[in-house]
């Protein structure tokens, strides 16, 4: 019999049927996220959203969407979502100043991925997305994993300290 499947005895002398997992989401900051539906996910709706826009838009170039229907979403994309996802990873508290300095870093990120393809001799404007939605795909990957493991005291001094 494999021990994966093998039922235990509870503790409080029921069937011994196997409990789910309930998994405590913790936000950004280290709180607990104990709200509604709605509440429970707030904390990672833009980097989840950033995460999503990448392969759609990339998937409009790839698959050779009219040029009516993918010239805002891309060029909405490669100014905002790249350099918006790395300046997540800073923590600011204003979002207004994240967004201008995330179009700001978007800009400079694509100037330097085409200076790249330049310099490489390979350039394609495909390859040029491709990479920059691969900043920021591991941009908002790593901001979810921080938040997920961001609990409560992780940000706190040490209790010894002076």
């Amino acid at each position: 019999m494999n021990p994966m499947n093998q039922r235990l005895p509870r503790e409080d002398g029921g069937s011994g049927r196997p409990q789910p997992v309930r998994l405590r989401l913790v936000g950004p900051a280290g709180e607990a996220t104990t709200g509604g539906p709605g509440q429970r996910f707030r904390p990672y709706r833009l980097p989840l959203l950033l995460l999503l826009c990448g392969p759609a838009v990339l998937a409009l170039v790839v698959l050779d969407a009219p040029a009516w229907a993918r010239v805002a979403p891309v060029l909405a994309y490669l100014l905002v979502v790249p350099g918006l996802a790395c300046v997540r990873l800073l923590g600011l508290a204003d979002g207004g100043l994240a967004v201008m300095l995330g179009a700001g870093l978007s800009l400079a990120l694509g100037i330097l991925v085409a200076q790249a393809m330049i310099y490489l001799d390979l350039w394609s404007p495909t390859l040029g997305l491709s990479t920059l939605v691969a900043v920021a795909s591991a941009s908002g990957l790593v901001e979810l994993y921080r938040g997920t493991l961001a609990g409560p005291g992780r940000d706190e001094e040490p209790e010894d300290a002076p």
